[in-house]
């Protein structure tokens, strides 16, 4: 998918408003996915809890948001940049590819109830976005 230019200014906008609450926007979206889709919880059986006042569900949800606002930086190249992230999740840790799906689903319904700018002209950037990073991440399965 190609990203007009309208988009990436979107795109990297928006990362600058989710850059510092990456940890509550980030537990949150987690708590999203654990509730929404039990099944998700099968990948974290090492964590104390699922719910977003829980550290290692901020801690991931850190981890990930960082890793979605750096992805930002490379909006040009975001096969090669996100490379090493799918080798990892679908070589060695075997992450369900359709758990991506589901988690950018919980991402872009924490960023609408959370932000208050989160309209349907950046949601419908932000969503293409995501389907990119999905589709990069689901790379290492073909």
């Amino acid at each position: 998918m190609v990203l007009s230019d309208a988009n990436k200014k979107v795109i990297v906008d928006l990362a600058k408003k989710i850059k510092p609450q990456v940890k509550f926007l980030g537990a949150d979206a987690l708590e999203r996915l654990f509730t929404c889709h039990p099944q998700a919880k099968s990948y974290f059986t090492h964590f104390s809890g699922f719910t977003a006042k829980d550290k290692q569900v901020q801690d991931h949800g850190v981890l990930v948001l960082d890793a979605l606002v750096e992805a930002t930086n490379h909006l040009d190249n975001l096969p090669h940049h996100l490379e090493e992230l799918a080798k990892k999740h679908g070589t060695n840790l075997l992450v369900d590819p359709h758990n991506f799906t589901l988690f950018s689903d919980c991402i872009a319904v924490t960023l609408a109830a959370h932000l208050p700018n989160f309209c349907p002209a950046i949601h419908c950037a932000f969503d293409k976005f995501l389907e990119e990073v999905t589709h990069q991440l689901n790379s290492q399965y073909r």
